[in-house]
């Protein structure tokens, strides 16, 4: 956990030298992400107690590439945690004032797993979103390779303002299905299928402390349907992040 935590800090600060250094030459942006979260919840799916998710993402112009990492906490249901590393490179376009398009290729790594626990996976996804004045609307479509999984998503959202407070209200709610063929691919002996729907909501309320640093509050909901016996649903969760940019 500490090793990982170091690299997203030495990739930070590596990362906002060479965007100092470029910036007359090409429309570059660095953002460094440090937040806790007191549940982590994936596609409906709770994968974590509380835990703290760092990140580092770099963008040249319409190209982005990052490193996300989730570090637990605490054990949950007994068990040791397990970190996450996502890394992740998109691309997206916008291809008129109120509507852009993107597609995502993401590796997630497991360096804890152990036995026939998921060591890594990898997926591509792609999707559309529309905009307009405080309101938008998005759908995205994902493959996992390595699960055979299909996942569709959509959502809707809606920032409300507060000037005399220099912030606003940012809600979404988003509605989900998975589909997959081998949902634990490291298993061995025969594929595991698994279907399962899935919703909820979050809310966000930024604040600017900075021209470069912005603190975020969320209040987030999940539920899901249709999965496995004893999977837990009706998930409420916090979480608190500190976002700089370069």
């Amino acid at each position: 956990m500490k090793k990982i935590a170091i690299l997203i800090t030495m990739l930070a600060g590596i990362a906002g030298l060479t965007a100092s250094a470029q910036q007359s030459a090409t429309s570059y942006k660095v953002t460094t992400d440090f937040s806790y979260t007191s549940q982590y919840v994936f596609r409906g799916l709770k994968a974590a107690s509380d835990a703290f998710t760092p990140s580092v993402e770099v963008a040249v112009d319409d190209f982005y590439a990052g490193l996300w990492t989730m570090q637990p906490v605490s054990d949950w249901r007994g068990e040791r945690p397990q970190n996450e590393v996502d890394i992740y490179a998109g691309y997206k376009h916008n291809l008129t004032e109120t509507i852009s398009l993107e597609g995502i290729a993401t590796y997630y790594w497991y360096p804890d797993a152990t036995g026939d626990e998921t060591s890594k996976t990898y997926e591509l996804g792609v999707g559309a979103t529309w905009s307009k004045n405080r309101l938008s609307a998005s759908a995205y479509y994902y493959y996992d390779f390595r699960k055979e999984a299909s996942t569709v998503v959509g959502s809707v959202g809606y920032s409300f303002p507060i000037e005399k407070l220099g912030t606003s209200v940012d809600v979404a709610f988003y509605l989900g299905t998975v589909g997959a063929n081998d949902w634990a691919p490291d298993t061995i002996g025969a594929s595991q299928k698994n279907s399962y729907n899935y919703y909820g909501f979050d809310v966000s309320i930024p604040y600017r402390i900075r021209d470069n640093a912005t603190v975020t509050l969320g209040l987030h909901y999940a539920n899901n349907e249709n999965t496995p016996l004893n999977t837990p649903d009706n998930r409420f969760w916090v979480t608190l992040g500190l976002s700089i940019g370069f």
